[in-house]
């Protein structure tokens, strides 16, 4: 399948373009050579810490793209960073994302801009035999918990919809998930999973990946 969707480019440049962008008060970046291969972000009331990222995982963060947006070098995903960063007190959270971006212009002097790019997407289908879950009663609301890292994780979710589950997906595909299942009921299930990147290791793996998570727990398939 081929649609039309927007992709961010990354350039490095001298200059950010913007005047008196929004900035932290105090910020440290450190590079981070541990190759532990596990990563973590957190916030909290004006403050933000990321441990052992890749610089295309902040920048992901920073503009709040999919992964699939972004076009640079390949050096973006072996650079890791940790990055502590101190905002104003009563700076609301909304704010953090805007300030990291100008953090990323200071001090690795990046400017992006955005064209729209024809490229393949994921179709969210019904697996041969079936979906394996069942429709359940959509009151009271949906909810979706998930705990990951960049080997994988789980999510539980609680009567959402086939749509909110691809749209989910595509957070953790290297393309888009388009919703083709035709269903509009909704369903709660638990899904475990791994993810193909730099850190999988097939044979340490505790789940199968992600495409064939949702085939063998789910009934679902891309």
């Amino acid at each position: 399948m081929r649609a039309r969707y927007p992709i961010t480019l990354m350039a490095v440049c001298a200059a950010f373009g913007q005047t008196d962008p929004p900035a932290f008060e105090a910020a440290v970046v450190k590079p981070n050579r541990s190759a532990s291969g596990s990563s973590s972000s957190h916030t909290r009331t004006a403050n933000l810490q990321m441990t052992d990222m890749s610089l295309r995982s902040i920048m992901v963060a920073a503009y709040r793209i999919r992964d699939y947006q972004l076009t640079g070098p390949d050096w973006l995903r072996t650079e890791r960073f940790d990055i502590v960063a101190k905002a104003k007190p009563g700076t609301p959270d909304a704010n953090l994302m805007p300030m990291l971006r100008t953090l990323l212009a200071e001090r690795f002097k990046v400017e992006t801009h955005r064209e729209t790019k024809e490229f393949p997407v994921y179709g969210l289908v019904e697996a041969k035999g079936g979906l394996r879950i069942k429709p359940v009663d959509p009151a009271g609301g949906s909810s979706t918990n998930s705990n990951s890292d960049e080997k994988g994780g789980e999510i539980t979710a609680e009567r959402a919809t086939m749509a909110g589950f691809a749209s989910w997906m595509s957070s953790r595909m290297d393309r888009p998930v388009l919703d083709q299942t035709g269903r509009t009921e909704a369903f709660s299930f638990k899904l475990k999973y791994s993810l193909e990147n730099e850190n999988t290791d097939p044979t340490a793996a505790r789940y199968p990946i992600l495409p064939l998570a949702i085939q063998e727990q789910l009934g679902l398939r891309l």
